[in-house]
């Protein structure tokens, strides 16, 4: 995907590196082995209890409530659902667009809302350190709310992709990273934000340009190549290797 970063007051293009599902042959990544606590969640569906607290109705007309979720991991919503108007039951059967990966010292929380118009009222949440216990692979998963209420959730594997996880930005000498993917060829490499990629296997980006550079480091990964990166003015080399990108959320 590129963007022009001329919105934002820059004269650099940003483009971020090809990923595509990776194929279903194993051998396709030297590892395949996907990272212990990555899954790939599908929000099946919620209940919500007939009255929001204290026998008041969810609406001041007696109608039920507009409910969507929110997903919390540490302090960072990672993914909100859309509402679904008048009901108790929402069903929203929907994977999420990207992997979760969610350590024993994660801060995991769903947190429902009712949306009202113009403003959302809390409906309910559920928070722990960790995936719930009864969060178990390739089966629904009912998680209960604070308010009585719960939500269903399927985990299963991980998606793997193929690609070396940067966004950059294409200057004259170099690509300058913005952004490195955590679980992704370039990130187990060694690139940081703010190295300028120099060179990709033996081709200088200054001696090819931004934009044959830029599909160089696409393949990057797949071909095993070297980049060449310089932070200040000393320069260092680090191979990518050829396992799998797991993208997050």
């Amino acid at each position: 995907m590129l963007v022009l970063a001329v919105a934002s007051g820059c004269a650099y293009p940003r483009r971020e590196t090809l990923a595509y599902p990776a194929p279903a042959n194993p051998e396709a990544g030297r590892s395949g082995g996907e990272p212990s606590g990555m899954y790939s969640i599908r929000l099946i569906g919620a209940e919500l209890p007939p009255f929001k607290g204290a026998g008041l109705p969810w609406d001041e007309d007696g109608s039920p409530p507009d409910p969507y979720l929110k997903l919390i991991l540490g302090d960072r919503v990672v993914w909100e659902s859309p509402a679904q108007e008048n009901t108790l039951h929402p069903q929203w059967n929907v994977t999420l667009p990207r992997n979760v990966y969610v350590s024993s010292n994660t801060r995991f929380r769903l947190e429902m809302w009712d949306r009202d118009s113009g403003s959302s009222d809390p409906a309910g949440s559920i928070q722990r350190m960790g995936l719930p216990e009864t969060a178990l692979p390739d089966a629904a998963a009912r998680l209960p709310l604070d308010n009585l209420g719960a939500v269903t959730v399927m985990l299963s594997a991980p998606k793997a992709s193929r690609g070396v996880g940067v966004r950059y930005e294409a200057h004259g000498d170099g690509l300058l990273v913005l952004d490195v993917e955590p679980f992704s060829p370039a990130a187990r490499a060694g690139v940081k934000k703010d190295d300028l990629i120099v060179a990709i296997g033996e081709s200088r980006v200054e001696a090819i340009g931004g934009n044959k550079a830029g599909s160089e480091l696409s393949l990057a990964g797949d071909r095993g190549y070297s980049l060449t990166l310089q932070a200040g003015k000393s320069e260092r080399v680090v191979q990518l290797d050829r396992d799998f990108l797991w993208l997050t959320m």
